[in-house]
């Protein structure tokens, strides 16, 4: 039985019946995948047959791709082929099945010579399709994989980009993904031209010995380029176009231990000494004060990581009392007797200390982070299986591509600098699905007067963390 769309997809899927490229702009949950699969059928149709196509998109959604192919069309699954394993393994796979084939992959492909050959073979062997899902990784001119994305970019008909922020650090993000979409047609081939045309040099003016670039928007650059962008793409809004429950944020404030408060601020004075450092290299300074930063994270969230001498390696080491440990341990003792819940961290030593405290409160659970490997296993449990309470998962693995629905509860732990992970990892249980529970409720442990709210604002504010920002806020904390 075919599934119907929601009239948004439709609506998107019409509109890109124009053209021979589209940027669909929807946030997680609204169903990007099932619409760009129409779009696609709709070219199939057109001309008679599965024209070679190339989908890349994030390793975890390899699987979910062509797991969707099968509920949003009848297309032959022979015909739908995941490239995965070592690079002469996913050639092995191309020159096994030919061209004429949907070939789904992640953008590590685009760093592996031979089979990048395969893939630009199997694009200029005649009509053929580019996808790109979560495009903005594509958003940095100078990376490879951006290069490489153009090449194919410029030898495919049909060009699609798929990403809930298009914009993830500033305005110029968009450059290089319509360069791929449209092969320059609205905003050129020359970075450089965009920026003199769109952005100002706040710092133009500074003394050589103490200039460092500040590029800024000009006024009303936003209007022009949405003005531009427009016509070939859609932004679509969870909250405008499903009917979901209300989403309630919280922050539970949670002080740190004596040790840990003289562990934070021995580190903090340590990374006010590296930004004030004079003699260093801009760029240097900002990768030590992000380091630093990071140490910070993680002694708020109950654990200091020990550089080794002599050539040892580093150690984690516990902080025996944890605040945050127990604040969790409390939370779900009386959550998850009557909600499943979502506990996100972002450090390896995060893990075991929920999962000690699932332990300890006889709660089962599941776990999805870069520690498993049964991923599917461990999502179906989750999902299907009543007794199973929580799933403890990192942002970066457990957070793209996955349905979690079944809970209405998520605790973020920890937190990373990522914006993309954080956006992603909140939709997986604020989704198409998540009507069944009257509420979806976020909480945040966050330690007052720490880099804790420092990362918590600027990500409620939508805004990336960048070098120039911590370089600027992190002497507050």
């Amino acid at each position: 039985m075919e599934v119907k769309l929601w009239p948004h997809q439709q609506e998107c899927v019409d509109r890109a019946k124009n053209f021979d490229c589209f940027a669909l702009f929807m946030e997680p949950g609204v169903g990007k995948t099932g619409t760009t699969i129409n779009i696609l059928r709709n070219i199939y149709k057109k001309h008679g047959k599965v024209i070679p196509t190339l989908i890349l998109c994030p390793p975890v959604v390899i699987q979910n791709w062509k797991n969707e192919f099968s509920t949003f069309s009848k297309i032959d699954q022979k015909k739908i082929v995941p490239l995965i394993g070592t690079g002469k393994q996913r050639a092995a796979l191309i020159e096994e099945h030919g061209y004429n084939i949907i070939y789904i992959t992640n953008y590590e492909s685009l760093n592996m010579p031979e089979l990048f050959e395969l893939m630009k073979n199997q694009l200029k062997s005649g009509i053929s399709c580019l996808v790109l899902d979560e495009s903005h990784k594509c958003k940095d001119m100078s990376a490879k994989r951006t290069k490489r994305a153009i090449e194919l970019a410029d030898l495919s008909k049909y060009r699609y980009i798929l990403t809930g922020t298009p914009i993830l650090n500033n305005l110029m993000d968009i450059f290089s993904q319509f360069r791929i979409l449209d092969r320059g047609e609205r905003f050129g081939s020359n970075f450089f031209s965009f920026r003199a045309r769109y952005f100002e040099d706040k710092n133009k003016a500074m003394p050589a010995s103490k200039y460092f670039p500040n590029w800024q928007p000009i006024k009303n650059a936003d209007l022009k380029i949405k003005e531009i962008i427009e016509p070939v793409s859609m932004h679509v809004e969870k909250s405008k176009c499903l009917s979901l429950p209300p989403l309630v944020r919280k922050v539970i404030s949670v002080e740190m231990s004596k040790e840990q408060q003289r562990l934070y601020d021995s580190m903090k004075r340590d990374l006010i000494a590296t930004i004030q450092s004079e003699g260093e290299s801009k760029h240097a300074i900002a990768e030590l004060a992000i380091t630093k930063a990071l140490r910070l994270q993680q002694i708020v969230s109950g654990h200091i990581r020990v550089e080794g001498d002599n050539g040892e390696e580093s150690q984690t080491i516990q902080i025996k009392e944890n605040p945050r440990k127990e604040a969790l341990k409390q939370l779900l003792e009386d959550l998850a007797p009557y909600h499943k819940v979502l506990v996100w961290a972002v450090f390896h030593a995060n893990y075991q200390d929920i999962r000690e405290c699932c332990d300890s409160l006889g709660i089962a659970y599941a776990e999805l982070h870069g520690q498993i490997s049964n991923r599917d296993e461990q999502i179906t449990r989750f999902s299907t299986d009543e007794k199973c309470r929580v799933l403890i998962g990192h942002p970066g693995s457990g957070g793209i591509g996955v349905n979690l629905v079944a809970a209405s509860y998520s605790i973020f732990y920890s937190r990373s600098f990522s914006l993309e992970f954080d956006i992603q990892a909140e939709a997986r249980n604020y989704r198409g699905g998540s009507e069944r529970h009257q509420s979806i409720t976020r909480i945040d442990l966050v330690t007052p007067n720490t880099i804790d709210e420092l990362v918590l604002k600027s990500l409620g504010e939508k805004q990336a963390i960048s070098n120039a920002v911590l370089k600027e806020k992190l002497e507050e904390f």
